[in-house]
């Protein structure tokens, strides 16, 4: 299904995110950073984790991040067909931002990500 985002695509346990966080490639915007790696799991598909953490704001805030996150992933076939496990760790500075400036970063960051990687994520191997 086009539009779900289900198991298959997340990051679902605490050993799945220790595995990216150890020698995985990052790539560091200013709200966000990216951290990303072969899965261990899948090769058919990426995977992605979101780490929003309470100083980014209140709860509707965080999910309102967590939710544009998860858009913009659906969104990347690139990305969503890549094998990588992806984390993303939103940064405390969103908090400044109002909801159209903070999806407007989301957009910006994922493209910017996915021009600088994307030949990286066609042949998902080439980072073993």
């Amino acid at each position: 299904m086009a539009g779900s985002f289900g198991k298959e695509f997340r990051l679902l346990n605490s050993e799945d995110f220790d595995y990216l966080r150890k020698g995985a490639f990052c790539f560091n915007a200013p709200y966000f950073r990216f951290y990303f790696k072969v899965s261990l799991k899948t090769r058919s598909n990426a995977r992605i984790g979101l780490s929003v953490s309470k100083k980014v704001g209140k709860a509707h805030d965080r999910n309102f991040i967590r939710r544009s996150l998860k858009e913009q992933f659906r969104q990347s076939e690139l990305l969503r067909s890549c094998g990588q496990d992806i984390l993303i760790i939103a940064s405390p500075r969103l908090k400044k931002l109002d909801k159209k400036q903070i999806f407007n970063e989301v957009v910006n960051t994922f493209n910017d990500f996915i021009d600088k990687h994307e030949k990286n994520f066609k042949t998902s191997n080439s980072y073993l």
